[in-house]
C-alpha cells in the first residue's frame, strides 16, 4: 500500500462542496501559513459555527470534526460557498444572490440542498435571535476594545522582561481575545447581509428608485481606520499594525513573506479633501413624507453603524493578531523553533511550553508539505464535489461584470495608492484595496479596483469617503500612468479614454 501524501488540506464538508476565495481573495495573501491559518481560519470558524448555534440550535450539518464555513486548501484560505448560500437559505427574505453579491464578487451561488432546508419556525426563530444579536453588538464591542487595549499593553510589557512564561501567557490571553474578536466580525459581517436586504426592500415600497436611494444614503459616519492611521502617524497608540501583513504573522519570513501583502503606511497628501454641497440623507429627508423619512433615516443609520461595526470588529482582529506577529519570533527560539514556528499551529507551539509533543515532527512534515503545495496554482472557486479527490474549478454560470459599489461618478487620471498622488484630480487604480488606503481617499475621485464586492472594505471605505467606487474592473491596476478614468458608481460603468 502506497503511502497517503502528506498534506495541510483540511477535510472538505461532506455536503457543502463549493469552496470560494471569497473576501479572502480581496484582502488576505494568496497563501497562508499554517500558524497563520490557525489564527485565522480556526476562530473564523469557532465564529460562525458559535453564531449558527445561537440563531438555529445545534443543526447537524454545522457540527462535525471538519470545518463547515471554511476551508485551508493549497495553503489557500477559502470561505465555503455552499455553506454561506445555505445559510442565507436560512433567513427568511434572504437568498443565495445576496450573500454572493455582498462578499463573493456577484458569482452564482451552487445549487441548494433542500434536504438541509430549515422549516419556517426555525428559520422566524433564528431570524428574531440574530436582531438582538445587533441590537447587543455595541456593548459587545466596547468590552472588546477594553480587552485588545489591556493585551496590547501587557505584550508591550512582556516584551521588555526574560521571562519566558510571562510571554506564554500574553499569548495564551491573545488566544481568547482573538476569537472573540473573529467572532464578532462575523457576527457583524453576516448581520450586514439581512439589513442590507431589508433596506432596499423597504425603500422600493417607500420610495422611487428605492434601490438608488439606498445606496446613497447607506454610509458609516466615521470608521475607525482614520484614528488608527493618525496615531501610527505619530508614533503613539495601537496602529503599528498597519505596516504589516494584516492576515500573516510570519511575513518576515521565507516563503510566506512573498505572498504578504505589504501595507504601506499612507500619510496624508497636502491639500484639503473635498467637501459635499448637499447630503443626501437631508435631501431625501426634504422630500419624503414625515414618517416615511424618518423610516428611511432610521434604517439608513442602522446600516451605516453596522458597516462601521464591521470595520472595527475587523481592526480589533488585526491588533489581537499583531500581538502573535510580535511574540511568537521572540519566543520561538527559546522553544527551539526559529525557523519552523510558521509550519505549527498556535495550541501546538503554547503546548511546547508545557510538555513535549510531536509538533516538532508534524512541523518538518508540513514542511515539505507547503512546499509542494505552494507550487500548485490554486483557483478563485473550487468544486470539491467528485469522488477522485481532485481540486478543480468551480465557474460561476452568469459573467460577473463590473460592479458599482459606492454611488456617484468621478473623473481623472489614474493613480496606484503606492505612487504620490498628482496635484490634478486622480481615479486611485489597484488589484485590491484594504484599510491602508483609507488616508488618500477624501483627495481621490474615485477607486477602480479588479477586485471587491458590494460589502467590502473598500466599498464601505469609500463610502464613508463619499467617493464613487467601482470594483471588478479586469486590468485596473495595470492602466498606464495618466490615462483619463470616468467611473460611475452607481451603475458600474467605466470609461478609458
Amino acid at each position: 500500500m502506497s503511502a497517503r501524501p502528506r498534506t495541510v488540506d483540511t477535510d472538505p464538508h461532506p455536503y457543502f462542496r463549493v469552496y470560494s476565495a471569497g473576501n479572502f481573495g480581496e484582502v488576505a495573501p494568496q497563501r497562508l501559513s499554517p500558524m497563520s491559518w490557525s489564527l485565522v481560519g480556526d476562530p473564523m470558524e469557532r465564529g460562525t459555527r458559535e453564531l449558527a448555534r445561537r440563531l438555529w440550535g445545534r443543526r447537524p450539518w454545522a457540527e462535525g470534526a471538519h470545518y463547515v464555513f471554511v476551508g485551508y486548501f493549497g495553503c489557500r484560505p477559502y470561505h465555503n460557498l455552499s455553506a454561506w448560500c445555505h445559510l442565507a437559505n436560512s433567513v427568511p427574505g434572504l437568498t443565495p444572490r445576496d450573500v454572493t453579491d455582498a462578499y463573493f464578487e456577484g458569482v452564482d451561488g451552487p445549487a441548494e440542498n433542500v434536504a438541509l432546508r430549515e422549516g419556517r419556525v426555525r428559520q422566524y426563530g433564528g431570524a428574531a435571535r440574530f436582531a438582538r444579536e445587533i441590537r447587543d453588538t455595541g456593548h459587545r464591542l466596547r468590552l472588546l476594545e477594553a480587552r485588545v487595549a489591556e493585551l496590547e499593553w501587557d505584550a508591550r510589557g512582556a516584551l521588555g522582561t526574560e521571562h519566558r512564561h510571562g510571554l506564554v501567557r500574553v499569548l495564551e490571553n491573545a488566544e481568547s481575545v482573538l476569537r472573540e474578536a473573529w467572532a464578532a466580525h462575523v457576527t457583524t459581517t453576516s448581520a450586514l447581509v439581512p439589513m442590507r436586504a431589508l433596506q432596499k426592500k423597504v425603500y422600493r415600497r417607500l420610495t422611487a428608485h428605492g434601490g438608488e436611494i439606498a445606496d446613497w444614503l447607506s454610509k458609516p459616519r466615521e470608521l475607525v481606520w482614520d484614528r488608527l492611521h493618525t496615531a501610527a502617524s505619530a508614533g503613539t497608540g495601537p496602529g503599528a499594525f498597519l505596516d504589516s501583513s494584516f492576515y500573516e504573522v510570519a511575513d518576515h519570513l521565507v516563503p510566506w513573506r512573498d505572498y504578504a501583502v505589504r501595507h504601506k503606511r499612507t500619510a496624508t497628501p497636502d491639500g484639503t479633501a473635498a467637501v459635499a454641497v448637499l447630503d443626501p440623507a437631508e435631501a431625501v429627508a426634504g422630500m419624503l413624507p414625515a414618517w416615511r423619512g424618518r423610516v428611511v433615516r432610521s434604517l439608513a443609520v442602522a446600516v451605516g453603524e453596522t458597516m462601521a461595526d464591521r470595520e472595527q470588529t475587523k481592526s480589533l482582529a488585526m491588533r489581537a493578531l499583531h500581538v502573535f506577529r510580535t511574540l511568537l519570533p521572540e519566543l520561538a527560539p527559546v522553544f527551539g523553533v526559529a525557523e519552523i514556528w510558521p509550519y505549527l499551529t498556535i495550541r501546538e507551539f503554547l503546548d511546547l511550553a508545557t510538555r513535549a509533543s510531536g509538533a516538532l515532527a508534524r512541523a518538518a512534515d508540513r514542511v515539505e508539505a507547503c512546499r509542494t503545495a505552494l507550487a500548485t496554482p490554486m483557483p478563485e472557486h473550487l468544486d470539491l464535489g467528485g469522488h477522485d479527490g481532485g481540486v478543480r474549478p468551480w465557474a460561476s454560470g452568469s459573467v460577473v461584470r463590473p460592479r458599482g459599489v459606492s454611488p456617484g461618478i468621478g473623473v481623472g487620471v489614474v493613480a496606484s495608492p503606492d505612487d504620490d498622488l498628482p496635484d490634478e484630480p486622480v481615479i486611485l487604480v489597484c488589484s485590491s484595496a484594504d484599510a491602508d488606503i483609507a488616508p488618500l481617499l477624501p483627495f481621490a475621485e474615485g477607486v477602480l479596483s479588479e477586485r471587491g464586492s458590494e460589502l467590502s472594505h473598500i466599498a464601505i471605505l469609500a463610502r464613508e469617503a463619499n467617493i464613487p467606487c467601482v470594483v471588478g474592473f479586469p486590468g485596473a491596476a495595470s492602466l498606464p500612468p495618466g490615462t483619463v478614468v470616468s467611473i460611475n458608481g452607481s451603475t458600474g460603468e467605466v470609461k478609458v479614454q
